[in-house]
């Protein structure tokens, strides 16, 4: 390991580029001879995304943990609580073909592909939803297959933003749903192309008595969890819901009750690097034999190329993640950094905390996502609010700069207090992280701001970016607004009542 080490330097993704582009046009053996079967889309640019090799063995890989263990884990911790029904997968597949013929899309997409067959045996999803190739109104298709389902027995996707948005729209369109499911009809008004509908419709039976227990069951309202009233056999979520996506974890036991979820796995374009081994535990273990590990200690105030491996780690600290996977990265920096939390056996149970280049830094006071998170949490506790999601925008265009939070909550706050609303975030924000409060005291940073945004403004731009071509089993939660798309369009949908 030490030879490897002081051998081959740390690498990014803009060392395997020139790589990658000969790669794609039918060259082999240039960073791996494991053959190549997949590139996996990253979801940073709608116009040019990062397009990263993925081996074999790395598909093998996935498929025994994120579906196979994920699985045992569920199946050995719920027993007969899990009637082993059909469940409903949110995962879409959306490929495109590359000049060398291999398909180019999301990893988990292409977790789902190779199951193909086997799909519609343990989902309610027709194909035209979980493989479109139009722009379509999936979240309707996908629940007007699950309601009919009784039995249905759990959902799967990957973050728990798609089941959240799913749950929500059922909220608001529910009448809609339950009426074509006692006529045989789809919507008229349902986006969804031609011939997609004429083939749903041949398949369709009009279904009276499930529509009359749905009714009653949503007549009776949302205020108690919903979940068990329409699927009584149903006994998990399959999502990622821990660090960023948190927020709309506590807006699913809403839905759910004591239903539990499984927080599925830690992993990225380039790895799956760790798994839950129970239910409703938040920590990651690391999985030993899908990549070479190295870490890198967090927050030291020095650049350094010594690194510890697993073994070395300690509970309690921070470290940036350095991975040599299965597909031809070499000590690759993906820019995460994880927290040690405890220990499976002699493996590392993780935390992610947050992303390198998602640190907001005005004034070198690194403020991670950690901070911006604690701070946005405590505001809604004092402001006693509820939160749907939030950003953080680094104003550089005033001077000195700032820090603004965009936030949407359920209810629009009263506007006469918004003096107050900036005074709780700004305190936070100086608890959370004592820099950012030092240097608006002395004058380096103007005092931060809040912003709160029109309802339904961050489902509105997960749909955006879905009919912009990303796939939602990628997209994640804004956390920092940083390219000019994301600032045109939270700026536009400010709430000017608030």
């Amino acid at each position: 390991m030490e030879d490897y080490k002081k051998s081959v330097p740390f690498s990014t993704y803009d060392d395997y580029i020139e790589y990658i582009e000969k790669m794609l046009t039918g060259e082999e053996g240039l960073i791996t001879n494991d053959p190549i079967i997949h590139y996996a889309l990253t979801s940073g640019s709608v116009d040019n995304p990062k397009k990263i090799p993925v081996s074999e063995d790395t598909v093998k890989l996935y498929r025994e943990y994120a579906t196979q263990y994920s699985f045992a884990v569920i199946s050995e911790a719920l027993g007969e609580k899990w009637k082993k029904g059909r469940g409903l997968n949110l995962m879409e597949v959306k490929f495109e073909t590359l000049p060398n013929g291999l398909f180019a899309g999301s990893i988990s997409g292409r977790g789902v592909y190779s199951i193909k067959n086997l799909l519609f045996l343990m989902f309610t999803s027709p194909k035209e939803v979980v493989f479109p190739t139009e722009i379509m109104d999936s979240k309707y298709i996908h629940l007007r297959y699950a309601l009919i389902e009784k039995s249905l027995s759990y959902i799967v996707s990957a973050f728990m933003t798609g089941v959240c948005d799913l749950m929500k729209y059922l909220e608001a369109n529910w009448e809609m749903i339950v009426s074509d499911i006692e006529n045989g009809t789809i919507n008229e008004d349902i986006k969804i192309p031609d011939d997609v509908r004429k083939t749903l419709l041949a398949k369709i039976k009009p279904d009276p008595k499930r529509a009359a227990a749905l009714r009653a069951a949503f007549q009776k309202g949302f205020d108690d969890p919903i979940i068990p009233r329409i699927w009584p056999e149903f006994a998990f979520v399959h999502a990622i819901g821990s660090g960023g996506f948190s927020v709309y974890t506590d807006k699913m036991r809403h839905y759910l009750g004591d239903i539990p979820i499984y927080f599925s796995v830690y992993a990225a374009s380039e790895s799956i690097m760790a798994i839950c081994s129970e239910m409703e535990s938040q920590a990651f273990v690391l999985i030993p034999d899908s990549a070479f590990y190295e870490f890198i200690p967090a927050n030291q105030e020095e650049e350094t190329n010594e690194t510890l491996t697993m073994d070395q780690l300690e509970t309690g600290k921070d470290y940036e993640i350095v991975i040599t996977n299965t597909s031809g990265f070499y000590r690759y920096r993906i820019k995460d950094v994880v927290r040690v939390v405890g220990w499976y056996n002699k493996c590392p149970k993780i935390q992610f905390v947050y992303r390198l280049n998602q640190m907001v830094s005005i004034a070198g006071e690194k403020t991670t996502e950690d901070c911006i998170s604690w701070s946005v949490r405590e505001f809604v506790k004092e402001a006693k609010c509820e939160l749907v999601d939030y950003s953080v925008y680094a104003d550089i265009g005033v001077s000195p700069g700032r820090y603004v939070i965009f936030m949407e909550t359920e209810k629009r706050l009263a506007k006469d207090q918004h003096h107050e609303y900036r005074r709780i975030i700004e305190e936070k924000l100086g608890i959370a992280n004592p820099s950012i409060g030092a240097k608006v005291k002395s004058g380096v940073l103007s005092p931060s701001d809040i912003t709160f945004v029109q309802e339904e403004t961050y489902a509105l731009y997960r749909d955006l970016m879905i009919m912009r071509g990303i796939s939602g089993n990628q997209l994640k939660p804004v956390r920092v607004i940083d390219t000019l798309v994301k600032e045109n369009f939270f700026f536009a949908l400010a709430d000017k009542e608030s």
